[in-house]
């Protein structure tokens, strides 16, 4: 009996002794913003709806928006690229055969209510690690590179910007 009352108790030692020692997954909304302002973004303040945290971003001649799930005191376990263009180029055949086309960056079409264009939207969802802001790298280029090419297929711009 003794020696149950030990294995468990050493058992229940180590794993909080585990628990408390594993990095917490997610990246802090405040950290994200200063790295895409560091890279050459304008972002602005961070704002809420229905209490989920999301900034926009200004680069290359387009506006984007990082939004941010599953958040507690403002660190996040994955964030969202989005972006929305609405103009009379925008029809639900573009839109699909960009996601035929495409295998990152998935859009959804919105047509517009009545006299208004319909909307062309883009999104690109990032599971976040431990680790730190240096795991944005390579999603964040995939989303700069293919975003001026949505942008273009759907009228949201002229031409995609020299990269």
């Amino acid at each position: 009996m003794k020696a149950l009352a030990a294995l468990t108790a050493a058992v229940a030692l180590f794993s909080s002794a585990a628990h408390a020692q594993t990095p917490q997954n997610g990246l802090a909304v405040a950290d994200v913003s200063r790295w895409i302002a560091s890279k050459g973004g304008v972002v602005s303040e961070v704002q809420r709806e229905n209490g989920q945290p999301f900034f926009t971003v200004q680069d290359g001649g387009l506006t984007w928006a990082v939004f941010f799930y599953g958040c507690t005191n403002d660190v996040c376990e994955d964030i969202q690229y989005s972006a929305a263009f609405a103009n009379p180029s925008v029809t639900l055949d573009g839109v699909n055969a960009w996601n035929t086309q495409q295998r990152f960056l998935k859009a959804f079409y919105a047509p517009g209510e009545a006299g208004q264009n319909a909307t062309a939207a883009v999104q690109f969802d990032v599971l976040l690690q431990p680790g730190g802001v240096d795991q944005l790298t390579d999603p964040t280029a995939v989303w700069i590179g293919l975003l001026p090419e949505f942008a273009v297929r759907v009228g949201g711009m002229t031409a995609a910007p020299a990269q």
